[in-house]
């Protein structure tokens, strides 16, 4: 046994993926599609896996996103909340939500998904309590307000994540003059230090952090 990690080799990484996350058709052409339409910023497969994994683990049945993009890592989850959960996500640009219903109706979740175009401090104000499990992939610099609006939002027992928590490494360094950076280190410190939480990172993709409210 080690306490050393394991660095994953582009080898490593060949073997694992289509083993452990394998992508189907649609979120291989919803891939292509962002590749061709919007920056490329969503989850990685192996992450896609993994939210669905703690949606599954938590039994899920309301799930609060911001960032939706085109709708790739909650293709993911609503897919693993099954048919009587539901998705609400969140998505500042109109282009992009747009793109995310068309590929929610395409993957046959449209029943279950709901996208809320709109800037996300606008729209969490009117969300409603009852959320199993919330997930952070939009503006870095806004991630200690999307918390306290989850705090709000998720139920006893229920998960908190956020994406990019290592934002390259370079959290590490100090937050200087990019408002990002400062703003996932004070995201880091909140939820390491915040009574109501108990807090880890998975070091998977730029970092997922994993909340568990109390």
């Amino acid at each position: 046994m080690s306490t050393t990690a394991t660095t994953v080799t582009p080898e490593l990484q060949a073997y694992l993926a289509p083993l452990f996350w394998p992508e189907d058709r649609l979120l291989q052409e919803l891939a292509r599609d962002l590749a061709e339409r919007g920056p490329q910023i969503q989850v990685s497969a192996e992450e896609g896996r993994l939210l669905g994994m703690l949606v599954t683990l938590s039994g899920a049945r309301r799930v609060l996103e911001v960032g939706t993009l085109f709708g790739y890592s909650g293709v993911w989850m609503a897919r693993a909340m099954g048919p009587a959960g539901h998705l609400d996500t969140v998505e500042f640009s109109p282009v992009h939500a747009e793109a995310a219903r068309g590929w929610f109706d395409r993957a046959g979740l449209a029943d279950r998904v709901t996208v809320h175009q709109g800037p996300a401090l606008e729209v969490l104000p009117r969300l409603h309590a009852g959320y199993d499990l919330a997930f952070f992939d939009a503006a870095k610099s806004e991630y200690c307000d999307y918390l306290d609006h989850a705090l709000r939002l998720v139920r006893p027992g229920g998960l908190i994540l956020a994406d990019n928590v290592f934002w390259g490494g370079r959290v590490a360094a100090g937050g200087g003059g990019d408002a990002d950076v400062r703003g996932i280190r004070d995201y880091n410190a909140r939820i390491a230090t915040d009574p109501r939480l108990t807090s880890t990172v998975i070091p998977v993709g730029d970092g997922l952090s994993v909340s568990v409210v109390r």
